[in-house]
């Protein structure tokens, strides 16, 4: 993660992403599969067959005013 230091002091994180697993058995979501072998709804072991969605925000900061 990058954090960027702004003139003014403040901080800016330019962007943040999140991933998430659609179990093939159940349906259900799962944004941390690789923390368990096996979906936390059903309990089905994955198969690797899950799809699997990446999202990214992207974010711009507020102008500072009084800059040239």
């Amino acid at each position: 993660m990058t954090i960027i230091n702004m003139s003014n002091g403040s901080k800016w994180n330019p962007a943040t992403s999140s991933d998430t697993v659609h179990c093939v058995n159940c349906d259900s979501t799962v944004n941390t599969p690789e923390e368990t072998s096996s979906c936390p709804n059903c309990g089905k072991s994955w198969t690797g067959s899950e799809k699997r969605s990446t999202s990214v925000f992207v974010t711009a900061p507020d102008a500072i005013s009084g800059e040239a």
